[in-house]
């Protein structure tokens, strides 16, 4: 199935080829599926794709075997951060969604704080706390705050603490969960 994601060139085939991926790699065996496989140079050349669907799937794919923190490592080491972070200024707000959450997993790992701090996309993430959609939202305060971690981006995401603070406020009843995190 892996070597379908390069070979094949129908669109409609590969969306479901990254679905049936998305399945067997959902949990905390994901690093174990891919281990010796090169699924994730494969997903990583698909986040550039012109079809909204494949980069869609492909970042979560990537998010799902950054599950856990050999996943997270093996993640890192194939160079996901760098197109994820692309993505973050994406026009679809379901690829938004899907680079944020994975961006959001890697994020807990030292190494992934400094390659999204050395990137310089932080002014990107913090414009994604005024996104519509609210699971963006949500990803986007999970990802501050494992990114804040790094001293350098702590300084720059004080920026952004009075829409935080807003946010706990003003989203509490419609949101509760982007509340909750952005406490």
């Amino acid at each position: 199935m892996v070597d379908k994601l390069n070979d094949e060139k129908d669109e409609n085939i590969l969306i479901l080829i990254l679905s049936l991926l998305k399945i067997l790699i959902e949990g905390e065996a994901a690093p174990l599926v891919i281990q010796g496989s090169d699924v994730l140079p494969r997903l990583n050349s698909h986040l550039k794709s012109t079809n909204a669907t494949i980069r869609e799937l492909s970042a979560m794919n990537i998010g799902s075997i950054s599950y856990n923190s050999l996943g997270k490592e093996q993640t890192i080491d194939a160079g996901s951060i760098q197109p994820l972070c692309e993505m973050l200024t994406d026009t679809v707000t379901e690829v938004r969604t899907a680079s944020t959450r994975a961006l959001s997993s890697l994020a807990q790992q030292k190494e992934g704080k400094v390659q999204i701090y050395d990137l310089d996309k932080l002014n990107e993430i913090i414009k994604l706390l005024y996104d519509r959609n609210d699971q963006t939202r949500l990803n986007t305060v999970q990802l501050i705050c494992s990114v804040g971690e790094y001293p350098p981006a702590k300084e720059k995401f004080k920026e952004c603490l009075p829409k935080l603070k807003e946010m706990v406020s003003k989203e509490k009843a419609d949101y509760p969960l982007v509340s909750k995190y952005a406490q």
